[in-house]
């Protein structure tokens, strides 16, 4: 097999750098660089041909001149699409695997080429073998396959994919068989390189010492030199590695405004700023909420797990309409039941069957529904379960932690309470998750007065068997416990987080994903406290509306049927580690928080505070790859691994542009729209 293949070195060099022009020639004890390197690249035992790739620019001509003049083939090509004369090159010589080799690299060690050769051939079907960052920047080897070439010259887009040669194979690990191979040790800090001046300078003194007896010297002797004169590596310490690739992620960013305009968008939100009161039907939707003048403002069509804004632009969703998408847009299961009631009527005079048949099954799926009573929105529910609590407690305090919705009871606590009788607030009294002293302080000062205590479960685990505190606490003083599931409900699991925790609430809040996002909640729990509904005036003209009924029927059977809960947890799993592994990786202080069901991206500055401008950075740089994240980072059935690889990938480069501001303590600058804010929520 070995003998079959065709294994070529392609050497890319240029005349043109920035930093060091005509670098390529420059002389390293008597002789051109680019000389040096090819010579000990024919030391190589299983490379078969040296090819120098370079253009077909005038001031390139002496490198042909030269390279022919040495005895090695040469190729010119390309002079603005590396990727293209790198791969017309491997073409031409037929070439599989290709070696690639670049002509900085004057130290490039034979040894590890070969290392690099062996390990592609000894594993089937493999595409890429390259060495990592523990290597000293100068010993860069890569062995691409000729179909893993060919596949990135038709796929690669971006300026830094095309200036490169390995970039769009590695951002694309679903695609290809990788395998990178790492130093014994950790060399990262040391640079063998020649970029500027003074890595010529550093080069020239470790030949000096190695060169002169004629022999090939490789990496242990380099080593051992700079063991025995330290003072060498401070010659070129503390130049960027990989700084021409930084430079040309800039280029990214004007190649994202020439391919991905938003001007539709932008039309219609100086229509709606006219005419909507903040511009916007829901405040987390709102364009402060992501990157403005980043992030597209109006979204057209979706399907699966993946939407296009009003200007085509097409994105992989982590929204998810803020959380009622469970299944996927236009969700074939859900959309066939939804059109054929349509066409029978979407409300009636009277009560439709429908209201019975999903009343029943969410008596058979949720453990602690006896009974049932619909709304439209999660605040429905929340305030509804509120007043039936008052009804049958005859107290008026509620006892709260989390979030609740807009209702005058609950908004009354938030800083958007403008409008509302500020006596309200003298019923409600907070207590934080996981503290349960704080609950009972709340009724230590509040005896016989709270009605109700009401939670939802966070983006984080109950401690110390917390939950079942709260409900005994709760119970001990005379109150009903409500657990508010509107975001948690058939995500957690199909009878939702109380079932996954294996607790009882009294009542319970629904909507979030019931009906894969047509409008529905609901309100459940124990028969005794449900008949207060008897009397409490609850009733609305919509609560019996046909369409979203037969929907949370169809998406209630769709979860129960198939692997719904299963997918959704273990898609998020593979999200949430490969998210924490590239921050944790390139240093990123980033706290992936929450469940694999519903995430959240915690950003941290330089003192642990969190940093709303990275967090900006990261969904500016994420949302331009074509990932949509915002607050919390929902999975759907919907989602899956190429999606998440996908999402992964666009992450990475994210979190690199984001590691880099950190670094120049600069995030304004790479900042191209404004910092998010967030909508008032406080959460105890």
């Amino acid at each position: 097999m070995r003998q079959d293949r065709n294994i070529v070195a392609i050497v890319q060099a240029r005349m043109g750098s920035t930093r060091l022009p005509e670098k390529v020639l420059k002389e390293i004890c008597g002789k051109p660089m680019l000389w040096h390197l090819l010579y000990r690249l024919k030391y190589s035992k299983l490379i078969k041909k040296i090819v120098v790739a370079t253009t077909t620019l005038p001031e390139d001509k002496i490198i042909v001149d030269k390279v022919r003049g040495w005895g090695y083939d040469i190729y010119t090509g390309s002079e603005n699409d590396l990727l293209d004369r790198y791969y017309q090159a491997a073409k031409f010589f037929n070439a599989d695997p290709v070696v690639r080799i670049t002509a900085d690299c004057p130290m490039i060690d034979p040894k590890i080429v070969d290392s690099a050769i062996e390990k592609f051939l000894s594993i089937e079907g493999c595409d890429l073998v390259g060495t990592d960052e523990s290597f000293p920047d100068g010993l860069d080897t890569t062995v691409i396959s000729f179909r893993a070439l060919k596949k990135a010259w038709k796929k690669a887009k971006l300026p830094s994919e095309r200036e490169h040669v390995g970039p769009y194979i590695l951002k694309h690990p679903h695609l290809f068989k990788l395998e990178i191979i790492s130093y014994p040790e950790n060399l990262s800090h040391m640079r063998w390189t020649v970029d500027e001046e003074r890595d010529l300078e550093f080069v020239n003194e470790i030949f000096k010492r190695l060169y002169g007896n004629g022999k090939m010297f490789h990496t242990e002797a380099v080593l051992k030199v700079l063991e025995e004169n330290p003072s060498l590596i401070e010659i070129n310490k503390g130049i960027m590695r990989n700084e021409g690739y930084f430079k040309l992620l800039k280029d990214d960013q004007k190649y994202f405004k020439k391919n991905r305009r938003l001007i539709k968008s932008e039309e219609l939100w100086k229509r709606a700023i006219e005419i909507i009161p903040c511009g916007t039907q829901t405040l987390s939707k709102a364009p402060d909420q992501f990157v403005e003048g980043v992030t597209p403002k109006y979204l057209k069509r979706g399907e699966g797990c993946h939407v296009w804004d009003v200007d085509g632009n097409e994105y992989i969703d982590y929204v998810m309409a803020l959380g009622p998408i469970l299944l996927g847009y236009n969700y074939h299961a859900v959309v066939e039941v939804v059109a054929k009631q349509l066409r029978e009527g979407t409300i009636f005079t009277l009560m439709h069957p429908l209201e019975v048949e999903l009343a029943e099954l969410l008596t058979e799926v949720i453990p602690c529904a006896e009974m049932v009573r619909f709304g439209k929105n999660g605040a429905d529910a929340t305030s509804a379960a509120v007043r039936a609590a008052r009804a049958y407690t005859g107290r008026d305090h509620i006892a709260y932690c989390g979030y609740h919705g807009y209702q005058d009871w609950y908004a009354v606590v938030t800083e958007r309470n403008k409008g509302i009788p500020k006596i309200f607030k003298d019923f409600m009294h907070p207590f934080e998750y996981n503290k349960i002293e704080t609950l009972e302080k709340v009724f230590a000062e509040n005896r016989g007065k709270i009605a109700a205590v009401t939670m939802e479960q966070p983006g984080q685990e109950p401690q110390d068997n917390f939950l079942q505190k709260v409900i005994d606490l709760a119970h001990a003083n005379g109150a009903v416990f409500i657990l508010d599931e509107i975001v948690t409900g058939f995500r957690y699991a199909l009878g939702g987080a109380q079932e996954y925790y294996k607790i009882k609430p009294d009542l319970a809040c629904f909507g979030k994903g019931m009906a894969n996002g047509l409008p529905l909640s609901a309100v459940v729990g124990k028969k005794e406290i449900m008949k207060e509904f008897e009397e409490v005036f609850f009733s609305t003209t919509y609560g019996g509306e046909t369409l979203s009924l037969a929907a949370a029927i169809a998406t209630i059977n769709e979860i129960r049927n198939k692997n719904v809960i299963s997918h959704i947890w273990e898609i998020g799993k593979i999200l949430r580690a490969g998210l924490q592994k590239a921050a944790d990786e390139l240093g990123v202080n980033l706290e992936v928080t929450g469940n694999p069901p519903r995430s959240g991206l915690l950003f941290k500055d330089k003192v642990g505070e969190e940093s709303l401008e990275l967090r900006s950075l990261f969904l500016q740089e994420t949302v331009k790859r074509g990932i949509l994240f915002g607050g919390p980072i929902f999975i759907s059935y919907s989602h899956t691994k190429k999606d998440i690889q996908k999402t992964l990938d666009a992450s990475y480069e994210a979190l690199r542009i984001v590691k880099k501001a950190i670094d120049e303590e600069n995030v304004g600058k790479y900042l191209e729209g404004k910092v998010i804010k967030t909508v008032f929520r406080p959460r105890n």
